[in-house]
């Protein structure tokens, strides 16, 4: 099985399991972050991103692990310790960067992200929880709990550092909406929200559909997308995904969103028809969150390749 087939199989085994959590009632994207923020690699202290941070988040939660701490088998040896035996790792992916040939397979070429006329291919790599690791003493942190004051204050403190030139921000109506014309958010007042964490979640919501403006990661298509379409669901996946992102890095934990049947189904069949799409909106909703952030990329001789290069 080749590299792309593994990436596929991988993608239908992950997107399978998320439609099953919609049909069940439940948005995995917007499950409420542990305290200890975005999964880690153990070893490297870095933060894993995009598809990988969620996934990684997700099997934390559904297996009821400690922490969102991960190693690699090889990590886990180098620490002196091992994996317990019967663990099954979870796989994650990392991109490599490749040099287009004119022979290449056409199929091929069309698995790949491509970016600024670079192109990344798809590797899987195997994480373990450090729960299912043994023989080595970890040393945790403490989880952060934040107050609430200290939670809205860090959310405005994001809001108030989206790097310049930034989108004006207005309020009034009913409606949360980002116009790409103007370069305009626009969100209800927060006496309409029913927390200042919904008012939040939804102004990164609008904020990370901002950051695919032509002038930042320029992420929308010449064509005017439409409700309903490929290119509007994505961009929606997007924007939900960083949101939760931006959530994790605020300390925002609770659940903001009701979410209705016929949201839950479209989503079922979005994922239906596209088993990909969930691994493509990670990786965006990353860069965004990071853009917004203002997060630079550490050197990636400073962290094993498997984690320097995690998508």
């Amino acid at each position: 099985m080749n590299a792309f087939e593994k990436f596929n199989q991988l993608a239908e085994q992950v997107t399978n399991e998320v439609i099953a959590q919609l049909e069940q009632g439940k948005v995995p994207w917007q499950k409420p972050w542990t305290s200890y923020g975005l999964p880690k690699n153990y070893l490297s202290g870095r933060h894993y991103e995009g598809f990988n941070a969620f996934y990684l988040h997700y099997i934390t939660e559904e297996r009821h692990f400690t922490t969102p701490y991960f190693l690699t088998f090889k990590q886990a040896k180098e620490l002196g310790g091992h994996v317990k035996k019967g663990e099954k790792g979870t796989p994650i992916i990392y991109w490599k960067i490749k040099e287009e040939k004119e022979s290449e397979n056409a199929n091929e070429q069309a698995e790949e992200e491509k970016e600024h006329g670079r192109k990344f291919v798809p590797f899987l790599w195997t994480v373990f929880n450090i729960d299912q690791i043994e023989g080595v003493d970890f040393a945790l942190p403490e989880a952060v709990e934040r107050t609430e004051l200290q939670v809205i204050e860090t959310c405005q403190r994001v809001v108030e550092n989206y790097p310049l030139p930034r989108p004006h921000i207005g309020h009034g109506g009913a409606q949360a909406y980002y116009a790409p014309v103007s370069d305009r958010v626009q969100l209800p007042e927060l006496k309409y929200f029913v927390s200042p964490h919904a008012y939040h979640a939804t102004l990164f919501h609008e904020l990370i559909h901002s950051v695919g403006h032509p002038t930042r990661l320029d992420r929308f298509t010449d064509k005017v997308s439409r409700f309903g379409d490929e290119d509007y669901s994505k961009e929606e996946l997007i924007a939900e995904m960083g949101a939760s992102f931006l959530c994790a890095f605020t300390g925002i934990r609770e659940e903001v969103f009701e979410n209705s049947v016929a949201y839950l189904q479209g989503w079922v069949s979005k994922f239906k028809d596209d088993k990909t799409m969930l691994i493509y909106a990670g990786t965006r909703a990353f860069k965004a969150a990071s853009y917004i952030l203002n997060l630079k990329a550490e050197e990636s001789k400073e962290a094993l390749p498997a984690v320097a290069m995690a998508a």
